[in-house]
């Protein structure tokens, strides 16, 4: 076969198999500690950050509820990735923000959004610390043009929001999802693998030196939890992959800021580019092969977290409760993240999605049709011509809930 076919043949996927559907259990400890999370930041941006002119609370922490919530064994929703990648989304969007700045470009939307999330990409590719929603922060700052005229916030930035929202969100997680008997968070620490301890050796000795073996407390249990399992950290992707990433996120947030700049925005009056397409470049570009990448999770669960929105804004504006900021987004991004679930179309941007329209309630349905679900379209488009560029890669996985071939029993 020529490598044009072999390119095309790609495009039929790589017939995986779909994921199960997780427990009511498992989706019911989502909820709870998602909504938990958000609802914190949402109280100490409403109290305390909000009165002092500070944004704490930003929609990629969507992203970021969906990763460290209900996909708790991703490697992408480790805390070192959390907190170390969605720093590094808040120092590259400040970098490129100076430079265009420089050459007096900073409100060219569409280059500054392509260039800060591609080049978070590879930032967080060679740390290692690979994080969807810090392309989602960093491009939250890139749409803001009024705030580049800020010192104060251009400076703080990669502190408040991107580094403290991430350390509450961690936290939160830490101390909630461990509290489930069938959750243990984090898998590891470290992306360095780390010589562990024989934990035999750990055991309490009786007088006459044998081991005991009692069970531990419920509270002992509890605390070994925090120190992470036998885990092998994810590798590093491979440098020779990197480009790849860079030039599919380029592109495909690029023409996501063209449309949305000079057809989509002055045409038809409504938003392409927006945050939660930060974490949706790093989930096709960069981690192209799990399963919260795969096409109908990117269009389903993206379209999904618009759906949700909009009905809960409209639900909370009928009991008179959307002035309640912190209430309006933990609802949102929780109940997104369980539908997703029980659709079986969890996909993290989708949660940014919602989030979004909690703090920005415009556009109504329009808002499902465009970003949430011509956006994902469009991501889902690109992704697959660019990635399969790549010799080392084949995108999708699966196209829908299951491509496995079916087995013929006899």
């Amino acid at each position: 076969m020529s490598c044009v076919g072999e390119y095309f043949a790609k495009y039929r996927g790589a017939g995986a198999a779909g994921t199960p559907i997780p427990a009511w259990s498992h989706t019911a400890w989502s909820f709870i500690g998602s909504f938990i999370g958000i609802a914190v930041i949402g109280l100490l941006q409403t109290y305390y950050f909000g009165p002092h002119h500070f944004h704490l609370m930003v929609p990629a922490y969507g992203a970021m509820a969906t990763l460290l919530f209900s996909a708790i064994k991703a490697p992408v929703a480790q805390p070192y990735n959390t907190i170390v990648g969605n720093t590094l989304g808040g120092i590259v969007t400040v970098c490129v923000t100076l430079v265009l700045q420089f050459f007096s470009m900073d409100d060219w939307v569409w280059l500054g959004g392509a260039l800060t999330v591609s080049l978070t990409i590879v930032v967080q590719e060679l740390m290692n610390a690979v994080h969807p929603p810090g392309a989602a922060t960093g491009l939250i700052f890139s749409i803001m043009v009024p705030w580049h005229k800020s010192h104060v916030l251009l400076a703080l930035f990669p502190l408040v929001p991107a580094l403290l929202g991430a350390c509450v969100l961690v936290i939160t997680a830490l101390l909630v999802n461990n509290l489930a008997a069938s959750r243990n968070y984090p898998l590891w620490w470290s992306p360095i693998k780390m010589a562990r301890t024989d934990e035999k050796k750990l055991l309490p000795v009786d007088e006459e030196g044998t081991s005991s073996s009692e069970e531990p407390n419920c509270a002992e249990a509890y605390l070994h939890k925090l120190s992470g399992t036998d885990t092998e950290p994810s590798p590093r992707p491979p440098l020779s992959d990197t480009p790849f990433s860079w030039l599919g996120a380029f592109i495909c947030m690029a023409l996501i800021g063209l449309l949305d700049t000079y057809v989509l925005g002055p045409v038809a009056h409504m938003k392409l580019l927006i945050p939660a397409f930060g974490a949706m470049s790093v989930i096709v570009f960069s981690n192209c092969k799990a399963p919260l990448a795969q096409p109908i999770n990117v269009v389903l669960g993206n379209t999904i977290g618009g759906i949700v929105g909009v009905l809960v804004m409209e639900l909370l504006k009928f009991f008179s409760l959307a002035h309640m900021m912190w209430l309006c987004a933990a609802l949102c991004v929780s109940l997104t993240i369980a539908v997703q679930e029980r659709t079986n179309t969890v996909h993290p941007p989708g949660g940014a999605t919602a989030l979004l329209y909690a703090l920005v309630p415009d556009g109504g349905l329009k808002f499902i049709i465009s970003p949430a679900l011509l956006g994902a379209v469009i991501f889902v488009i690109v992704g697959v011509i660019m990635n399969n560029l790549s010799p080392a890669r084949r995108y999708p996985q699966r196209w829908f809930f299951d491509d496995a071939p079916a087995q013929v029993t006899e």
